[in-house]
């Protein structure tokens, strides 16, 4: 029976760590309180026409945009997406944490690239029926504005838009640079496996066996 996007869930994200050797991820980090995701691909093409009709059609190389439309993020969650200089205000004591503020560079060229994880619905809070890995995303922008408190109930969240760019290194399995991986949800997935760590086209037979 065909079905309609309803629900979101397990949005998290992952350092990507490229040397020469080639490339690996942290640990993947939640953000708390995803409401809305959004995807679009871009591949520019020109079509080709001769003999009065239509020959080929030539494409440019595909680009990728997420949103993430979140409730308030934590600070230090935004300050790891953006980059952002960790300033020490006050040391940890004994009972308590430390203290730090963040300083955002003016360089947005040097952010540091993430994997992203989540997980889409089709109206079964339960179960997704897609999770899907992105692997290279730069954060392009947060959003973060706040109205004054009034007699109505609006509040504001935040909107992550990343920008996601072929991995240097070619997958083994696919031979490709490829942008995501995306599983369709079976009654027998570990869902949990997915999101316990990154999970491309050279693990995924293993993670998810």
């Amino acid at each position: 029976m065909a079905r309609q996007f309803r629900g979101v869930s397990r949005l998290v994200f992952a350092p990507v760590i490229e040397t020469s050797e080639g490339t690996t991820y942290g640990t993947p980090v939640a953000i708390v309180g995803v409401k809305a995701i959004s995807r679009e691909i871009a591949s520019d093409n020109e079509q080709v026409w001769a003999d009065n009709k239509l020959q080929d059609e030539t494409f440019a190389g595909t680009t990728v945009t997420r949103s993430f439309e979140t409730m308030r993020l934590d600070p230090a969650i935004e300050a790891k997406l953006l980059g952002a200089t960790q300033v020490q205000v006050k040391a940890a004591g004994t009972d308590t944490p430390a203290v730090y503020a963040y300083a955002t560079p003016a360089d947005a060229s040097n952010r540091p690239y993430f994997a992203f994880g989540y997980a889409l619905h089709d109206g079964n809070v339960e179960q997704p029926c897609e999770i899907v890995w992105a692997f290279r995303g730069k954060v392009r922008s947060i959003s973060k504005s706040a109205n004054t408190i009034d007699a109505g109930t609006g509040s504001e969240g935040q909107s992550i838009e990343v920008s996601f760019a072929a991995p240097i290194n070619k997958f083994t399995t696919t031979n490709e640079s490829n942008l995501d991986l995306d599983l369709p949800v079976t009654a027998d997935t570990d869902v949990d496996a997915w999101f316990s760590q990154v999970v491309t086209p050279d693990n995924v037979a293993t993670v998810m066996a």
